[in-house]
């Protein structure tokens, strides 16, 4: 069987652990009194509606769309690769180690930028601050490090030819984005230089962990994080 540390990086594991994430996120929603299901979303939510909505797809079916694009590509990972599981110690231990992890994240960032992180503490309901927290690990991390950083680090590398130079400019670039989508839209942030760089710094903290242990963990260490600071 193989090792917990290769079933918890596996493709496998962050697209089953992928699945409780987006379906505790939409219970939380609808818990939540917000003035209507699709009012109050994680910014990258919206955005991937939005793509969505370029093929006809209606925003409030998006989340059937992406629970059965999960149970599909569970079912051709397992038809690929049928040794690669995920047993229920190693989900586990894996909880356990995103929240040491985003406890950890929290101390870094602070002792390096000397920030507050009340500064980015927003909305006063509890299952509402639940789901943005979810929804972060969960759209954030697909977006920012599965999509955006590998495709810098593939549109970049024909070009510059340097394996470790295109990595730093996709990590630096793709953590500046994550840090700069806090401030766009109706819902963003006024922006402040301070949470800019405390997003920054954790961006680029994220990004280390996703290279290191993979989707799963970061997306997890992610919402466990942004939970300690919300609630």
């Amino acid at each position: 069987m193989p090792s917990y540390w290769e079933t918890t990086r596996s493709p496998y594991a962050s697209v089953l652990l992928a699945l409780p994430l987006l379906v505790c996120y939409e219970i939380l929603l609808l818990l939540s009194d917000t003035g209507g299901t699709w009012q109050i979303r994680n910014a990258m939510d919206v955005w991937v509606r939005y793509v969505f909505q370029a093929f006809e797809i209606r925003p409030q079916h998006v989340t059937f769309v992406l629970i059965g694009i999960l149970i599909g590509a569970l079912v051709w990972l397992r038809l690929k690769r049928p040794e690669m599981g995920l047993p229920l110690n190693h989900a586990g231990i894996l909880l356990l180690e995103a929240f040491i992890y985003s406890m950890v994240l929290g101390v870094l960032v602070n002792l390096l930028l000397y920030s507050s992180v009340l500064d980015l503490l927003i909305g006063n309901q509890t299952a509402q601050k639940l789901a943005l927290s979810i929804g972060a690990g969960l759209y954030e991390e697909f977006v920012f490090r599965v999509l955006l950083l590998n495709g810098l680090f593939f549109g970049l590398h024909p070009i510059l030819r340097s394996t470790v130079l295109t990595a730093v400019i996709a990590i630096l670039a793709a953590s500046f984005l994550f840090a700069l989508a806090h401030y766009v839209g109706s819902l963003g942030d006024d922006f402040d230089l301070h949470s800019f760089l405390f997003r920054w710094v954790a961006g680029l903290l994220f990004t280390v962990l996703y290279f290191v242990r993979g989707f799963a963990v970061t997306a997890y260490t992610h919402a466990f994080y942004d939970i300690h600071v919300l609630l």
